[in-house]
């Protein structure tokens, strides 16, 4: 199977069937995000015991690579403190602009939106949105950063 083919499977496997989808029992963290390009909207809920994720859920109106991200993204985020989060981030932003490395889990296919620079936002919603809800930052945005 092509890495495209793959890309493709993968995005509409976790896009119809997303993990972790719908509303948090007891989430101690939250947060709105957006992309206005886009149209996405995402609520991302977290739980967080001893400074890990324990638990994430997300739910919103979004695209096909925003909704398989978040389902990607909730499941390599597991038992993650929030500087993990975001070593995590960094090598996901580096690997989609093009760069080397391996990701966790499913999130290897995003690798192929180093093709696809306009869906970029798309695919960092989900991280910018659970980024915002670790800080406490209650809304996020994708524009005017480079979310």
């Amino acid at each position: 199977m092509s890495a495209s083919e793959l890309y493709q499977r993968l995005v509409l496997e976790h896009s119809r069937a997303p993990r972790h989808f719908g509303a948090l029992e007891a989430a101690t963290h939250a947060a709105d995000g957006a992309n206005p390009l886009c149209g996405d909207a995402l609520h991302v809920d977290v739980r967080v015991v001893d400074g890990r994720i324990d638990a994430l859920a997300f739910r919103g109106e979004a695209c096909a690579i925003a909704r398989a991200t978040a389902s990607m993204l909730g499941e390599a985020a597991a038992r993650l403190d929030a500087d993990a989060i975001a070593r995590l981030e960094a090598r996901f932003r580096r690997v989609i602009d093009g760069g080397t490395g391996a990701m966790p889990g499913d999130l290897n296919a995003l690798a192929a939106l180093a093709h696809y620079p306009s869906r970029r936002k798309c695919a960092l919603l989900p991280f910018a949105t659970l980024r915002a809800a670790l800080a406490g930052i209650p809304k996020t945005t994708t524009e005017g950063s480079s979310a």
